[in-house]
């Protein structure tokens, strides 16, 4: 008897009782032993017993022996099992069966409710015991349905993502149909423009005039159309041909200037160069300019009239840092994290939306990288970096 109740003991629901309540208790407890995988109990049955486990582990599984089976809880001894259908004296709501091999002792329904009325203090255990088991449960089933409820959140997150991304592959697909159309019908003009512009210029006696200099503008700014047309071409097939040639910063920001001076003017603009390295870089001149010019584009628009904006060339060991700086109205979080994304545009001063994801997509052909530094009301400042390559 003494080492019976030594073992019952050890059940946390039995743990705190009186010495005569153990050995009541022990009287109606008979000893018992389950091999692995042994159905102690079965879901639905009336309850005839309950079970406190000494050693071993059971699980508790609703539907067993079906395809819907689910392991409800896996119980290591030592613990009560099966008293809730005691309590309550309902059908089983589970079914019970061994793990680890099992051994402890069984105890008669109607004998421990006899007892629970005989003995309070049992009673009273017994509902502290349930009462553990209830919170417990109810702290697995939030823990599983927070669980849950993040895997749907990042599920919905990923699906969201992807229809955004769906849609942006759609629209860059109609876009670069569309493109390739109209690039096709600009190309016969611009090689008019320019074939006539070569006649003009053999007629011209006076290379050093007036008239001479605007005709070397116009075959300049249709050579670029040209190029941008060539280059929007290659966008859309989803590729991007770069043509290496030395490049200076020198030449770099005086066809810059020359791009974006009607801008200066018209919006009263102070410009800062700092041209701090002055060296030369294997680039695609053309696209470089294009993102230079789509940087300065962008910072113009951001600053009111008078407003400041510092263009810098830096070189950091072996890579050449080319910055645009403005003192505009800065960009949130929120336009942060989808500057670069295609038709993505928070400006309500126009724009297609490419301008930022042209401007990554042309650098990191060169192997660089883009930066941003911008807070609201406190201006932008990017900062691409490119390989020297020399």
């Amino acid at each position: 008897m003494d080492s019976l109740i030594t073992e019952i003991r050890k059940i946390d629901t039995f743990l705190h009782l009186s010495s005569s309540d153990m050995v009541a208790l022990a009287k109606i407890c008979v000893p018992v032993n389950y091999p692995p995988r042994k159905t102690i109990a079965r879901e639905g049955v009336d309850a005839k017993n309950l079970f406190a486990l000494i050693t071993g582990t059971v699980g508790i599984w609703v539907d067993y022996d079906t395809d819907k089976a689910d392991l409800l809880a896996v119980r290591e001894a030592p613990c009560l099992v099966g008293e809730l259908s005691i309590a309550d004296q309902l059908p089983r709501s589970a079914t019970i069966v061994s793990g680890a091999p099992v051994a402890g002792y069984t105890i008669d329904a109607d004998s421990f409710r006899k007892l629970l009325e005989e003995r309070g203090s049992i009673a009273l255990a017994l509902l502290r015991g349930i009462s553990k088991l209830v919170r417990s449960s109810n702290d697995s089933f939030v823990s599983e349905l927070r669980q849950h409820n993040e895997e749907l959140m990042r599920t919905n997150a990923e699906l969201t993502q992807a229809q955004r991304q769906l849609v942006r592959q759609e629209r860059l697909s109609s876009l670069g149909k569309f493109s390739s159309m109209i690039i096709h019908d600009l190309r016969n003009p611009l090689s008019v423009i320019m074939g006539y512009a070569d006649l003009l210029e053999l007629k011209l006696e006076d290379q050093d005039g007036e008239l001479y200099q605007y005709l070397s503008r116009i075959k300049r700014e249709t050579s670029r159309l040209t190029g941008l047309t060539n280059a929007w071409l290659d966008y859309t097939r989803g590729e991007i041909r770069l043509a290496y040639a030395p490049v200076t910063v020198e030449k770099l920001f005086e066809q810059l200037h020359e791009n974006v001076k009607t801008l200066i003017i018209a919006k009263g603009l102070t410009v800062k160069w700092n041209r701090e390295f002055q060296g030369t870089a294997l680039l695609d001149f053309n696209r470089t300019l294009r993102v230079m010019v789509n940087l300065f584009d962008n910072a113009c628009k951001a600053c009111s009239k008078g407003g400041c904006i510092e263009v810098s060339a830096n070189r950091d060991i072996d890579h050449m840092l080319l910055s645009v700086k403005d003192d505009g109205i800065g960009m949130n979080k929120e336009t942060l994290n989808h500057v670069f994304e295609p038709f993505y545009s928070a400006s309500d001063r126009g724009g297609t939306g490419l301008g930022m994801h042209i401007v990554k997509t042309i650098v990191e052909a060169h192997s660089g990288s883009v930066d941003i530094k911008s807070s609201p009301d406190e201006g932008t400042e990017i900062v691409i970096r490119l390989p020297l390559r020399m």
